[in-house]
């Protein structure tokens, strides 16, 4: 069985050899992925989309004294002491007004040339294609946080109108890479805080819920897959999720909620891609603890066919030394074929 059709048949709730995994190189993998490029803005400076005390940018925030950068959406991005991703300070719709005049950016499809396409339909990997469209995260951006969250009650019909916005996009980017070789199209959108969601249910299955669930029916016509990363406890949301086509959860705190829980009330309905919980055992540096939660983690899915094991993408970034990831990998690795 390849890789591809080992993750496939976890995904569709079918037999597998073994648990798929998703490490960081140089260890195992049996996914790939392929990052989307979109145009850039026309009439900006290319400096303007690098790091840098950029006076025109700084200009317009109040008391920020780090490092900015514009992205391709309009949004500028700060940073402090220079070792983050950064976060966007300043959203490129600060006025509801400028909606109907504001545009996402464009897609590069070059990036989906018919070279690429031959390597990736021969490809043994599972092929995950991330898309720069998430669909809360941009308007999170673009409104930024507090205002996001506000709109969804204050402002219901322009949320509506900007998710249009994005769906149109995704929707374009289905269609480009339907014939590509791709298995399925990821979004990263981070649901919850540590115990509960950042909205109410009924204001997700208004707003949200919709643009979700067409995305993954016209996925599903291609025969891919829809793959949502959210970071919180989003256990309110999970019957939603799955309703709207949802096939595959990547959560990075699956012990939050409780790998047996998990296990047992959505095995063979939903897909958890997922470590070992990031913040309460991988962190501690505690290897009894490590080993003990991985066998657990991996044990609670046992016979239900619905986990995929990953890696955190930069173990520093949250202080994990890369012997302490060993030590997870280790007895996953030694237990894969116990599915």
């Amino acid at each position: 069985m390849t890789s591809r059709e080992r993750v496939r048949n976890i995904i569709e709730h079918r037999p597998a050899d073994q648990v798929a995994v998703h490490f960081n190189p140089p260890h195992a993998s049996d996914i790939t992925s392929v990052g989307v490029k979109l145009v850039k803005p026309a009439g900006v400076p290319d400096a303007y989309f690098e790091w840098g005390t950029h006076p025109e940018l700084m200009n317009q925030l109040d008391h920020f004294n780090g490092e900015v950068h514009l992205d391709y959406f309009g949004n500028i991005i700060g940073r402090l002491n220079g070792i983050t991703k950064g976060e966007c300070v300043k959203g490129a719709l600060t006025d509801w007004e400028d909606l109907e005049t504001y545009e996402l950016p464009q897609i590069d499809t070059s990036v989906f040339s018919a070279e690429a396409a031959e390597k990736y339909k021969a490809c043994d990997q599972y092929v995950v294609v991330g898309s720069p469209f998430s669909v809360f995260s941009i308007l999170r951006d673009a409104r930024l946080m507090t205002n996001a969250l506000m709109d969804t009650v204050l402002e219901p019909e322009n949320v509506e109108e900007f998710l249009q916005k994005i769906l149109a996009r995704n929707l374009e980017l289905v269609e480009a890479i339907k014939d590509f070789g791709a298995d399925a199209l990821m979004f990263w959108d981070d649901w919850g805080t540590q115990d509960r969601t950042f909205i109410s249910p009924n204001t997700f299955r208004e707003l949200f819920k919709p643009i979700y669930k067409q995305i993954a029916d016209r996925l599903h016509s291609y025969n891919m897959h829809l793959i949502v990363h959210s970071c919180g406890y989003n256990y309110a949301f999970m019957q939603d999720f799955i309703e709207a086509g949802i096939d595959v959860l990547q959560f990075d705190q699956l012990g939050a909620y409780g790998y047996e829980k998990m296990a047992d009330e959505f095995g063979g309905r939903v897909t958890f891609w997922s470590p070992l919980d990031i913040q309460k055992t991988l962190p501690t540096g505690n290897r009894e603890l490590i080993e003990s939660e991985a066998l657990r983690m991996i044990s609670a899915f046992k016979g239900k066919g619905s986990l995929i094991i990953n890696d955190y993408a930069s173990y520093p970034d949250i202080g994990v030394e890369e012997e302490w990831a060993t030590w997870a990998r280790d007895v996953f690795m030694a237990h894969l074929a116990d599915k």
